[in-house]
């Protein structure tokens, strides 16, 4: 099997090896499939066996998008797009997919080391992580990658903070036109509907916010802005799937309001593309709860009457946010929760479908 890509000597980065800096500098956008810059969080690899990688990570102290209310640790979610980068890097750098390829990422998940939320304190320094990657299930037809998995390993510091994993599926140019379709290369998104009040979902802007209310309780129309600098960093035919993850994360956060949460463990499964240009249903449903502290969230993605994600979320509460006592309320007081335009209400005849399914 290939190891990773060497660069030449006229490279933009160092040659792998003995005092080598996991991160002196972020890898190529391109690698990661991020037109900003910004928004690149590998920052080195090495290949130490056939199917197993060493890469670097930095987060910065205050991400613009993936961030916690009060600013003292790093959002969960961060590790989400770090994994899913972590896959994109392998895929090209270690297996020689050629540019222009795409992936098709079908589950993702992650969940916080022993540590828990303390392992992702921000310091008066960006986080450095390392990521030990292990490749399994690696399919290859002709000499090309066709699918893998990788499970991922987080540290900082040496002191693990959370591990994850992801399977991806690489699609040739050629085979996505088929599969997608030249009339959504035409895709023109509509524009997106009202937005949540920023408050319910964990949101200080109504532009971040991706959840739009509807007359069914717990249910929320996909609120799909293609002009967010982050979540649409580059021109897309079809909703992403870190969008997804945040439409499951404020889905979750808006049945804890007003209580902050964090979404400590979350797995997805991705089981078909959803489209920009049709509604999409995004519903939540609470289930049993390991303990008292946390809460586990299921949240499910429904466009044209078929599931097209399914997310599961452990959630608890985000400790010492950063308001002072007298902003609190009392001890045993009841703190009244805003109410979303029509929520509570019964809905409507023609108001949507069914009941959602539970399964796709």
């Amino acid at each position: 099997m290939p190891l990773i890509v060497e660069p030449d000597a006229h490279g933009p980065y160092a040659h792998p090896g003995p005092g080598y800096d996991f991160h002196e500098r972020t890898v190529s956008r391109h690698l990661v499939h991020r037109a900003s810059v910004s928004e690149v969080f590998l920052t080195g690899w090495q290949a130490t066996g056939p199917y197993d990688f060493l890469l670097g990570a930095q987060w910065p102290r205050l991400h613009g998008f993936y961030r916690l209310p009060g600013d003292r640790y790093h959002d969960p979610v961060l590790m989400a797009e770090t994994i899913r980068q972590a896959g994109l890097l392998i895929g090209h750098a270690g297996f020689g997919v050629p540019r222009g390829h795409h992936f098709a990422m079908e589950d993702l998940s992650y969940a916080l080391g022993p540590d828990g939320l303390r392992g992702l304190a921000v310091t008066s320094e960006p986080a450095s992580l390392m990521l030990a990657v292990g490749c399994q299930d690696v399919r290859m037809r002709d000499g090309r990658l066709v699918s893998l998995r990788v499970h991922i390993e987080i540290s900082r510091d040496g002191r693990p903070v959370g591990h994850g994993s992801g399977q991806l599926r690489v699609i040739s140019p050629s085979s996505y036109a088929r599969l997608r379709g030249p009339a959504r290369q035409a895709t023109t998104p509509p524009r997106p509907p009202a937005p949540t009040a920023p408050e319910l979902v964990g949101r200080a802007q109504p532009a971040d916010v991706v959840l739009s209310p509807t007359l069914r309780p717990d249910t929320w129309l996909l609120r799909t802005d293609a002009g967010h600098p982050v979540l649409f960093d580059h021109e897309l035919d079809h909703v992403p799937g870190m969008l997804v993850l945040e439409a499951a994360r404020q889905a979750a956060q808006r049945l804890r309001h007003p209580e902050p949460v964090v979404p400590v463990e979350l797995v997805t499964s991705f089981d078909r593309y959803i489209e920009l240009d049709r509604p999409c249903l995004v519903q939540a449903v609470r289930e049993q709860a390991p303990d008292g502290r946390r809460l586990s969230v299921r949240v499910l993605l429904v466009q044209d009457g078929r599931t097209a994600a399914d997310c599961r979320l452990l959630t608890e509460p985000l400790e010492g946010p950063a308001d002072g006592p007298a902003d609190r309320p009392a001890e045993g007081a009841t703190v009244p929760a805003r109410r979303e335009p029509f929520d509570g209400r019964p809905a409507g005849p023609g108001l949507g479908s069914p009941r959602l399914p539970l399964a796709s």
